[in-house]
């Protein structure tokens, strides 16, 4: 037997991916040569690619006891010691082998794998360059540099590594993707669509280009592309749930709801235990007013993941609108762990209230939500004081001569950034968010019966001058506010509550009335290019009052009001809370707090609410307050006369 000769056919037996007949060459050469190193080594190798990791280790092993002077050897000894997690043994057998041949640009690179697995990155890092100097197209090399160095936050380098090896290596396409990658966590939006752009050109299916090329471009607004994209993405992968969920989210910003619902429900069938698939879904039916729905695929969603706070506090928000508080206020409890909760994490040393007796006691309660969530919370503070508890309350600095003149029993402290250090002291007993208040005195409608008629108090001094004032500017006609639109941080709800001026035309003809403005902000525009074209239409605009500074003037400014109408913003919860009759208009599916169907709400008695009937048509909403209005002024002018 000629043994070099059977040697090269076993090994292109071997090359061949015909291991049965490679080892069957091997075995034939060591029956005549039992100590033939490469054939030992040859046979190690086979018996790691079947997975037989400690056979090939002891192979192995027996092949360098014969030769060590191989690198081969030692390098593949590494790959089975990796195989079986022998780390540090791997390390070992990789330095052998650089040692041997310290230009084995493999085995710096397989060293580098292992160190990144055992987290000494910095050292796997530079066996990676090493690999890089020693051959520039290494592109496993590459690779690994390159996202190493992203992972470690090390963005621009990362950026050049990919760029480099694009250099030698243009037809490939994950190189491409993954430059793209880097660039968008770099929010260079433009410039890592393009690479991922480049990526789909030289590799057509690639499923996860198009994914990351959607997202850059629906961060960038792009929305209509990104939903072609994001299809594309489905139809080359179609078990690839990512974009089912985010085409789903653009459909829905796009108020195209059945076509979401339809994609959610795909991505289900394909993936049942998806938790944030059931999320979305349940957000599709929460915004189509269908309840039911949505509380049973949130419910999905936690019994799939339980820790889940998007779910819990999506469900809490149904639940609410349900007028089912006391399960709705548990799972609200778990906003502050959402990536939306509106105000930065924040942190107390004192322990959270869990509604056990506090009489004699103190208790912080802190300010988390929007002015108008301030406002409505704060007619809980009575029964807070009912506890007996010493009560101090971070608020809106803004609120803190109206709040302080209503309930003069808390310390009000101004909310700021960081937190003010009183706050942070120890000796308080507890702390609870104000949003957390109604889950310990509004667990049912009933609960809702000590609310007061109002509970602000504006100041005596500023409110008769006002009234003073609009009475003369009036002559005779009744005092009508008015407020159309929201700037809530989430534009596209705040879009869904707010009104275009020409929809007030039925209301704001209203001869029997004189029409005051309420909405804050930079309007005076707005309204005089408006009325500049209405003869018989105009708004009183109060220079002196700005609720954008001072929110005592703009208390006073609404109590001296006869009837106030308002879209759902912080000037209907002002209104409300000092008992001004005021009538709130609201979208098809409105914020939690006003439930669904009713005209009423528990938390202001004097509010009448006027709700959408088809969604995003004001229409119907206008004609119900133009009527009402209508009567309103008959009965107005009635009691005048008997006066």
């Amino acid at each position: 037997m000629k043994i070099d000769q059977k040697l090269e056919e076993g090994i292109a037996f071997h090359q061949a991916n015909l291991l049965h007949q490679a080892e069957q060459v091997y075995q034939e050469i060591l029956q005549v040569l039992p100590q033939h190193a490469d054939a030992l080594h040859l046979l190690g190798v086979i018996a790691y690619q079947e997975k037989e990791h400690q056979i090939a280790a002891n192979l192995i092993t027996q092949a360098i006891k014969i030769d060590s002077t191989q690198y081969s050897f030692f390098n593949n000894l590494g790959l089975v010691l990796k195989g079986q997690e022998k780390l540090d043994q791997a390390v070992q057998a990789f330095h052998q082998s650089i040692e041997i041949n310290p230009r084995f640009t493999e085995g710096h690179n397989n060293l580098g794998i292992v160190l990144q697995k055992q987290d000494k990155l910095n050292e796997a890092i530079q066996a990676y360059r090493w690999a890089i100097e020693i051959k520039p197209d290494n592109i496993e090399a590459c690779y690994n540099l390159g996202k190493l160095l992203q992972q470690k936050g090390q963005l621009d380098e990362a950026i050049q590594v990919f760029r480099r090896a694009i250099e030698h290596h243009p037809n490939d396409a994950e190189m491409y993707y993954h430059l793209g990658t880097t660039l968008h966590k770099q929010e260079r939006l433009q410039q890592a669509a393009q690479a991922y752009r480049q990526a789909i050109e030289l590799q057509s299916s690639h499923a996860e280009a198009h994914y990351n090329l959607g997202l850059a471009l629906q961060e960038q607004e792009q929305f209509d592309q990104a939903v072609q994209i994001y299809q594309q993405a489905i139809a080359f992968q179609p078990n690839f749930i990512d974009p089912y969920n985010n085409l789903g989210v653009l459909l829905k910003k796009q108020r195209k709801f059945d076509q979401a619902i339809q994609v959610y429900r795909q991505a289900i069938e394909i993936a049942p235990d998806n938790a944030e698939t059931h999320n979305n879904l349940g957000v599709i039916f929460q915004e189509l007013g269908e309840l039911e729905e949505s509380v049973q695929s949130y419910y999905q969603a936690i019994k799939i993941n339980p820790q889940f706070a998007e779910a819990h506090k999506n469900l809490g928000i149904s639940l609410l609108l349900k007028g089912e508080f006391d399960d709705g206020w548990k799972h609200y409890e778990w906003r502050d762990k959402c990536d939306d909760f509106l105000t930065e994490n924040r942190i107390f040393p004192q322990p959270a209230w869990n509604g056990s007796n506090i009489e004699g006691k103190s208790i912080l309660v802190w300010a988390e939500q929007g002015i108008g969530d301030q406002i409505m919370f704060a007619s809980i503070f009575e029964d807070l004081l009912k506890t007996k508890a010493d009560t101090i309350v971070e608020c809106e600095r803004r609120l803190i001569p109206l709040f302080q003149r209503s309930f003069p029993q808390i310390d009000f402290v101004p909310q700021e950034n960081p937190t003010q250090p009183r706050l942070l002291n120890s000796n308080i007993n507890y702390h609870v968010p104000m949003g957390g208040l109604g889950r310990w005195f509004r667990t049912e409608e009933r609960s809702f019966l000590s609310n007061k008629n109002f509970y602000l108090y504006v100041c005596p001094e500023k409110t008769p001058e006002i009234r003073s004032k609009y009475r003369k500017l009036a002559d005779g006609k009744i005092l009508v506010g008015i407020s159309w639109k929201s700037t809530s941080i989430d534009q596209t709800r705040a879009d869904t509550k707010s009104t275009s001026l020409e929809n007030w035309k039925p209301i704001l003809s209203k001869q029997d009335c004189f029409f005051i403005n309420l909405q804050y902000g930079d309007v005076r525009q707005e309204i005089e290019e408006y009325t500049s074209d209405q003869s018989n239409i105009s708004i009183y605009l109060d220079g002196e009052i700005d609720p954008l500074k001072n929110l005592d003037d703009f208390a006073a400014q609404v109590s001296t009001l006869d009837l106030v109408i308002s879209i759902d913003n912080t000037t209907v919860h002002m209104a409300g809370a000092l008992g001004k009759k005021v009538w709130t208009l609201l979208p098809y599916v409105p914020d939690w707090r006003w439930m669904l169907k009713r005209e009423d709400t528990p938390w202001y008695s004097s509010m009448k609410l006027f709700r959408q009937t088809r969604m995003n048509d004001w229409s119907d909403v206008f004609q119900q307050v133009s009527l009402e209005l209508n009567q309103y002024i008959l009965d107005y002018c009635a009691i005048e006369q008997t006066m």
